[in-house]
């Protein structure tokens, strides 16, 4: 099992919106200037975290992205899910495996580890998430 860096800078990302969680919008040049992340990248995670209702935006010179709503009203779930499809991916599912999907008896088992995991990361909230 292995978190993408996508789904790890979307946590990052979300945190440092939490952190300083008002009214106001972050300017993204912000956000990697505090995280050391790729603005271009931070980009991509914010354009699929905004697709999914996660943040909001604002163009011009005040402008930059804020949370659509409070910390603790937001689920790890819901962050990882917006960015990736499954915290496990096995081969099969990618098209590395030999075996085809279709026949493949751990692709079910992992189907099931992911609900159990999204459950599980559902239960916790952006607020719990920045204040461990």
């Amino acid at each position: 099992m292995k978190i993408s860096k996508k789904e790890d800078f979307g946590l990052i990302f979300m945190s440092i919106l939490a952190k300083n969680y008002s009214d106001r919008f972050i300017p993204l040049s912000l956000v990697a200037k505090q995280s050391c992340l790729s603005l271009l990248f931070l980009k991509h995670i914010a354009n699929n975290l905004k697709d999914k209702g996660l943040i909001e935006s604002k163009e011009g010179i005040a402008g930059g992205y804020h949370l659509s709503r409070k910390p603790q009203d937001i689920a790890i779930a819901d962050i990882l899910g917006s960015i990736s499809k499954g915290v496990v991916t096995p081969g099969c599912q990618s098209g590395v495996c030999r075996i085809k999907k279709e026949n493949c008896s751990c692709f079910s088992f992992w189907g099931k580890v992911n609900k159990k995991l999204f459950s599980y990361l559902s239960s916790i909230s952006l607020w719990e998430y920045i204040n461990t």
